[in-house]
């Protein structure tokens, strides 16, 4: 969840490229796909920025299994 709450309040702040950061720094699976369902279900605006960098990140993620 603590993921989810950076990257609210980044967004919040208008701070994509913040936003973006956390998820691609993020080595918890879980927490980006919980994060990918929260923004894709909402309307939050710059939401398709931080959608791109967690569907990156687990594909980087997949790739080290």
């Amino acid at each position: 969840m603590g993921l989810t709450v950076n990257v609210l309040d980044d967004l919040g702040a208008h701070n994509l490229q913040a936003a973006a950061q956390a998820a691609l720094q993020e080595t918890n699976a879980i927490a980006l796909i919980e994060l990918l369902e929260m923004l894709w279900s909402c309307d939050v605006e710059g939401a398709n920025a931080v959608i791109d960098a967690v569907l990156l990140r687990l594909q980087q993620l997949r790739a080290l299994r």
